[in-house]
């Protein structure tokens, strides 16, 4: 009896993970009102920040799940660009190799003829938002003007992009030729590439100059998507949840959040699972077992939920 309720559960919280809408974009008057601590680094604007936002996360792993489809592919390309960032700055050739493979998935995830529109978009509302700010006397003005900058100075850049994101790596005959070589196993052999043997063998600082100007035609996209998660991390509301039997439900009471953000203590094994539409936030907790399947707990868990759009 217990294995059929557990199977029913299960059912029942697939179909709930189908039914997920993704909300749209809320606009301006619906992202919630941000304060500038005392404690503000105007450089990184990383400490725009709701005051229950600032509580230390250390001991706590971190989960985030995208509410909507735009907010799914700017993590998708920030975590992208980290592989290739860390790649890059390694000295070993295989480390460059890895970085040329970082840099193909880069090429095709930022192919949407629509994203750089996105961004300015919503560079743009970041920014009306600040705006709409000035003059406020619960807002440290001189923390407000360099966000609002930040935020123009991201904005013309993007703007000032002349033609497609990547197009440098596509025209480019040998690295199209490394591409197709390696969707083969062992494809990329000395052997088969004798040219992509010769530039593993070059100097680091060579093989790296080589590989930022190959992806500079991306770093716009980069920097504007940096800017945009980080202003949406600050807005985090954070609260103190407990779930109930491994599940728990949260009504999104019309707001139409874009990012939801859970805090695990770390060494915990606990893995949550995460599907929302506009009207609900569900999370649902499994642990691995030896095979790394998951499986539904059953028991009371108590966690850290920030909301963030």
């Amino acid at each position: 009896m217990r294995f059929c309720a557990e199977s029913r559960r299960s059912q029942a919280f697939r179909r709930v993970r189908l039914r997920f809408h993704p909300p749209r974009t809320s606009p301006t008057s619906d992202v919630p009102p941000i304060s500038f601590g005392p404690d503000m680094t105007l450089s990184s604007v990383n400490s725009i920040e709701q005051p229950d936002a600032s509580e230390n996360t250390a001991g706590f792993m971190l989960y985030e799940f995208p509410c909507n489809e735009k907010i799914r592919m700017y993590l998708r390309l920030e975590m992208l660009f980290r592989r290739f960032d860390w790649f890059c700055a390694q000295e070993d050739p295989v480390a460059h190799h890895a970085a040329l493979s970082a840099l193909f998935d880069l090429v095709d995830a930022s192919a949407r003829s629509d994203l750089r529109n996105e961004l300015i978009q919503e560079l743009v509302r970041q920014r009306q938002h600040l705006e709409n700010l000035r003059g406020n006397e619960a807002v440290r003005q001189d923390a407000l003007e360099p966000a609002i900058a930040e935020l123009s100075e991201c904005c013309r850049t993007i703007s000032n992009t002349v033609g497609r994101s990547g197009q440098v790596i596509r025209e480019n005959e040998w690295l199209q030729l490394v591409r197709t070589r390696q969707s083969i196993p062992g494809g990329t052999c000395e052997f088969d590439m004798p040219m992509l043997h010769y530039w593993l063998a070059l100097r680091p600082e060579v093989r790296r100059e080589e590989l930022l100007g190959w992806a500079q035609s991306m770093f716009p996209t980069r920097d504007a998507i940096q800017l945009v998660l980080r202003l949406l991390r600050a807005s985090s509301v954070e609260h103190y949840c407990t779930a109930v039997d491994g599940m728990f439900q949260k009504p999104m009471t019309g707001r139409n959040y874009a990012l939801a953000r859970i805090w695990i203590p770390e060494g915990d094994t606990l893995i949550p699972e995460v599907s929302a539409n506009k009207y609900m936030l569900w999370v649902r907790f499994s642990r691995p077992d030896h095979r790394r399947r998951l499986h539904v707990v059953h028991e009371r868990v108590e966690f850290r939920l920030g909301l963030c759009g």
